[in-house]
């Protein structure tokens, strides 16, 4: 038994108390979907996923084990996960949190974490650890993306300097342009942005043929607008309208998802203007 420097996230359920009180009741989100929401932060066959066929983020990337200590264990709302100091254990780490977010947004459920680096003794049964306080305590404190120059617990997974500077210095191609994929900086600060996945991509034309079809891709781009306000209504659905503060960290996840209505009418006026020059008569 011995604390071993890790990477350390730790991810909440953001107005979890409301939505068990409320699925009680009758009144809102049922008990089978927070069980499913509940889930989305990990479950023992993401470890053991991971220990029978090596990570899915970066797989080539340096590891020191096949499994990267990967350890996860989930409590009601929220969930605790440490992986190996290594280019490989970083990123997958950041991979499942991400991946958690992501799928918590599309249910229109908010969360906030942190993820650190810091020592800690992480086994099925227990978490004891400096690592995992630190990412316990400043969960409540993250602040990225704020709005306001007082404001506290902004609903987002912020990254502690220590791990983005380990990413930068001991971090492959892959890791680095996966890292990017999944974060956003603010400032001095970077954090988890899914947001940033609800968009459509396309191409004009590729090696085996594909040619643009510009009636496919507005509809695709379509779809992707109706996800964003779907996902906009289930958060504010799910907002406890008579808390200032809940409704505040909505504000956030609202302006992100407009954000992305933006991107797709910059997508509508690129495909509008490809389709003028690749099929003029």
């Amino acid at each position: 038994m011995e604390f071993i420097e890790k990477f350390i996230g730790f991810v909440d359920i953001l107005g979890w108390k409301k939505k068990v009180e409320a699925a009680e009741s009758g009144a809102g989100i049922s008990l089978a979907e927070l069980v499913v929401a509940a889930k989305e932060l990990g479950t023992p066959e993401d470890r053991t996923r991971i220990e029978r066929h090596g990570p899915s983020t970066c797989p080539n990337s340096a590891r020191i084990r096949p499994d990267l200590d990967f350890r996860l264990t989930r409590v009601s709302d929220c969930v605790v996960v440490s992986s190996e100091i290594s280019p490989a254990g970083v990123i997958n780490l950041v991979s499942h949190c991400w991946g958690a977010t992501m799928a918590l947004l599309t249910k229109g459920i908010m969360c906030r974490g942190y993820i650190t680096r810091g020592r800690i003794y992480h086994t099925e049964a227990d978490i004891i650890g400096t690592g995992y306080q630190e990412a316990l305590d400043k969960e409540h404190e993250v602040t990225a993306f704020k709005r306001e120059a007082d404001e506290r617990g902004t609903p987002f997974v912020e990254i502690d300097q220590s791990v983005c500077d380990y990413v930068q210095e001991h971090g492959d191609p892959c890791v680095k342009e996966m890292f990017s994929r999944f974060t956003k900086q603010d400032g001095g600060l970077t954090a988890l942005f899914p947001f940033q996945r609800l968009n459509h991509s396309f191409i004009v034309c590729d090696y085996r043929g594909y040619r643009f079809d510009p009636h496919k891709e507005r509809q695709a781009n379509e779809n992707v607008r109706a996800m964003i306000e779907k996902t906009k209504e289930r958060v504010m659905a799910l907002v406890d309208q008579s808390k200032s503060d809940a409704k505040r960290k909505a504000e956030h996840y609202i302006a992100a998802l407009n954000a992305q209505l933006e991107v797709c009418k910059e997508t509508d006026e690129i495909i509008k203007s490809l389709s003028g020059l690749l099929f003029k008569d």
